[in-house]
């Protein structure tokens, strides 16, 4: 999955509301029409994105998804660190 491709689509329909009300009319002859090309995969993250938001207003989904953008690293959160072997406030024992 290409993430810059997502982002800009993200980021084009955050700031172009005429964009942003033709994709949700007409998805498929929106992105084709704007020059993008998703993968499989790609277009049922963004159509799965569509049906999520479908009773949102056009703003409303504009600022989430520009709130989506400016909170976003690129990176994967940071994996939880494994609990100790000892449990949660059980110190070692000598001899076992």
């Amino acid at each position: 999955m290409r993430e810059k491709v997502l982002r800009d689509l993200a980021s084009r329909a955050a700031t172009d509301a005429g964009f942003l009300k033709q994709a949700r009319r007409d998805l498929q002859d929106t992105l084709a029409g704007f020059g993008y090309d998703l993968t499989l995969e790609e277009l049922r993250l963004v159509e799965d994105l569509r049906r999520r938001t479908a009773a949102m207003s056009d703003e409303q989904l504009a600022r989430t998804l520009a709130s989506g953008l400016r909170g976003g690293t690129g990176t994967p959160p940071a994996r939880p660190a494994a609990p100790s072997w000892r449990g949660p406030g059980r110190a070692a024992r000598p001899g076992g």
